[in-house]
């Protein structure tokens, strides 16, 4: 064996390997500066996206919902229906009267239509005017679990029918509709959805623009 080729190939190994760990260093810190300006970039890119949205980015994503329901209202009517016979519509026949407890249960919900509506924003750019059409009612559904009739006094010479409770059925969804009208829930759903659509504005854009609201008149429409 030769031991001087042998001490060579040692010196020569203890010499490179310096030279390795080097290398593997230098490697290490390209690849890290590689993946931290890459996350830089992935950063920079969001924040320029998220910097592109203008008001009518914004608005256009508001008004593809088509319709916002901003308020709803469960009602519950009891009340009595009373029929009898008569005579050429004029003269009550005795003993033909018939009647019944009925109870309507459900649930109306009021929003507004956003296909109408429009916006526009102010000279100095600062503020956006969102103008929508009345609330309106989008459903008014019964309950029909809770609903139907509680007690019922039936006419042979007059019985109750279908009809009847139909009719019943109709009075209670235009009374449910005028008293919850009167309870303020057209100014509610206003409010509600001033409320979201400002909460949108603010959430895309920031507190960088007023936004205000304009009502269109129901009857003018």
């Amino acid at each position: 064996m030769d031991l001087k080729k042998l001490s060579n190939q040692k010196l020569s190994f203890f010499l490179t390997k310096p030279k390795i760990l080097v290398y593997g260093l230098i490697i290490g810190l390209l690849v890290g500066i590689f993946g931290i300006s890459a996350l830089f970039r992935a950063g920079e890119a969001r924040y320029r996206q998220a910097n592109t949205l203008s008001p009518s980015i914004v608005f256009s994503r508001i008004v593809s919902e088509n319709e916002m329901v901003s308020a709803s209202q469960q009602y519950n009517i009891v009340d009595k229906s009373t029929d009898d016979n008569t005579l050429f519509d004029i003269i009550h026949i005795p003993f033909t009267e018939n009647s019944f407890w009925y109870r309507y249960c459900g649930t109306i919900k009021v929003g507004v239509n956003l296909k109408k509506a429009t916006y526009e924003t102010s000279a100095d750019g600062k503020t956006i005017t969102v103008t929508l059409d009345a609330p309106y009612i989008i459903s008014n559904t019964p309950d029909m679990d809770k609903s139907g009739v509680l007690e019922e006094n039936n006419n042979l010479l007059n019985p109750i029918h279908v009809e009847d409770v139909d009719a019943f059925q109709r009075k209670c969804i235009e009374q449910s509709e005028t008293e919850i009208a009167a309870a303020g829930i057209f100014d509610e759903a206003k409010q509600n959805t001033e409320d979201n659509i400002r909460g949108m504005f603010n959430s895309a854009l920031g507190d960088a623009y007023t936004v205000e609201f304009s009502w269109r008149d129901a009857a003018s429409e």
